[in-house]
Parts: structure tokens; C-alpha cells; sequence
């Protein structure tokens, strides 16, 4: 009983891949049409391989096609392009060639002492803090007075904390060629005091009485000053004999307004003159 070829065709159709593909693995077990309808099949619905073709048989490409005169083309495209991409390496991503840099010698941090004229800011606050204690207790409620007279207090305590500074720096002779600058910053700071202290700030007894010995030592500072500046630039030691006698009071007077109970005795300058 033979098969129509509709009816072999129909009986392909139905089988799996695997199922064809088994023919084709096997092509001594089965007739050579049938090995060969299943190949077909197998075609039809392209999942044939390269491996189960025949030898005379081969996958068809685009490039088949095209005509045998410009089959050149695509050989010649591909070095053309391989050449330009050499080109463009060699300008753009060639590493440039290391050059010799002569190393350079280290540079030597050489140490520089910063000579400079301290604010005194954290002392001179503390300084005010502590001067309404040292007031009789009527005075410090009354809070105009006291207003003016503890500014008046922290110029003079900002003055007298830097030329303080300055006055042990002239005793261990560690002065150098700031110290005119230094001067003369101290003194305009104590000559801005004494302009205002000329004037009536009406203030209680104890506060004026502390204030006159400020206006003393404000004066006293800046003459010792100016002779320290003369000796300096004579080319004298700026500590001498004269600079100390007037600055002998000062530290009677500076005891009695840091809350010391000893009476001072002095020459009041602001009087004399």
C-alpha cells in the first residue's frame, strides 16, 4: 500500500524538529526520500543547520547576489577603512615619547617668627568683666556711669595689655625692625584714650578716681614711648634711665586698679603738665 505524495508531505508536517532532525542523523536507517523530504521540511520552517547539509548544498548570502564586478568592492571598503584606522591611532592615541625632566631641587622651608603685636582681646573682656566688683556697691547699679566708665576701662586695659607686651620685649632686648611700627600703634592708642578723658563723662567718685590713674599711666606710657622710639633710632638701647623713672609709678598704680588695697603714691603727669 503506497502513500500520495499529499499524504507524505502531511505526515512530514506533523512531525516535531527533533523528530526530523533524528532522520536526518540518520541516514542509514531510512529510505533516501524519506531522509530527504525530511530535510526539506526542515528547510520549510528554517531550522535546518549547516552540519546537516549536504556537501553540494550551502547557505546563500546577500553577497552571493550581488554581480561578480563589484565583489571587489567590499575587500577594498574593509583595507581602506583598516588603514584610515591606523592613521587616526597613531595621530590621536599614540602615547607621546617621555622626554628627561631634570628633577628639581627640593624647595627648603625656611622657619619665619611672626613678630607680632598681640590684641590681648580675651584678656582685655576679662578685664572688664572684673571691674564692677572693684566699685563700691552704690555705683554699680547705676548704669549710665557705669556704662561709660567700663568703656573708657576697655580701651585703657587694651592699651596697657600691648604696651605691657611691648615693655618686656624691650627689658629682654628681643626687639627687631618692627618695633617703631609697634610703637607707634601702641601710642595712638593711648593718645585716643587721653582725647577722650579730657572730657566731664560724669562719673560717680570712685569710678572718676580710678580713671585719673588710667589718664596717669595713659600718659606716662606714651612719653616712655616716644624716648624709647629716640634711643631706638639713635642706635641706643631703648630701656635707659630716664624711661624707667617715668615708668616708676606705674606699677603701684596698676596694682591699686587690679584690686590691690596698697594707696598709691605718684606724680599724677596729667597734673604736673
Amino acid at each position: 500500500m503506497s502513500s500520495s505524495p499529499a499524504n507524505t508531505t502531511d505526515l512530514f508536517t506533523r512531525k516535531t524538529d527533533t523528530e526530523l532532525l533524528y532522520f536526518l542523523q540518520h541516514p542509514e536507517l531510512y529510505h533516501a526520500d524519506v531522509v530527504t523530504a525530511a530535510r526539506q521540511e526542515l528547510h520549510r520552517r528554517g531550522a535546518a543547520t549547516r552540519s546537516h547539509l549536504t556537501d553540494t548544498e550551502s547557505f546563500v548570502t546577500d553577497y552571493d547576489h550581488e554581480p561578480a564586478e563589484r565583489r571587489w568592492l567590499a575587500p577594498v571598503i574593509g583595507g581602506a577603512l583598516l588603514v584610515v584606522g591606523g592613521f587616526l591611532y597613531n595621530q590621536f592615541y599614540r602615547p607621546s615619547p617621555a622626554f628627561a625632566v631634570a628633577p628639581k631641587a627640593p624647595i627648603e622651608l625656611k622657619s619665619v617668627e611672626l613678630n607680632v603685636l598681640p590684641t590681648f582681646d580675651a584678656e582685655t573682656a576679662a578685664q572688664v568683666k572684673q571691674e564692677p566688683s572693684l566699685l563700691p556697691t552704690k555705683e554699680r547699679t547705676d548704669k549710665k556711669p557705669l556704662g561709660k566708665y567700663l568703656i573708657l576701662a576697655g580701651r585703657f586695659w587694651k592699651a596697657e595689655n600691648q604696651a605691657e607686651f611691648l615693655a618686656d620685649q624691650v627689658a629682654i632686648a628681643k626687639i627687631d625692625s618692627t618695633f617703631l611700627g609697634k610703637t607707634t600703634l601702641v601710642y595712638d592708642q593711648w593718645r585716643e584714650l587721653t582725647r577722650v578723658l579730657v572730657y566731664n563723662h560724669n562719673l560717680r567718685p570712685a569710678m572718676q578716681e580710678r580713671v585719673n590713674m588710667m589718664h596717669d599711666i595713659a600718659n606716662r606710657r606714651m612719653q616712655s614711648l616716644q624716648q624709647m622710639r629716640d634711643n631706638y633710632a639713635l642706635g641706643r638701647p631703648p630701656l635707659d634711665k630716664e624711661v624707667r623713672n617715668t615708668l616708676a609709678p606705674v606699677a603701684d598704680m596698676l596694682y591699686e586698679l587690679r584690686g590691690g588695697k596698697q594707696p598709691t603714691r605718684h606724680i599724677d603727669l596729667t597734673v604736673a603738665r
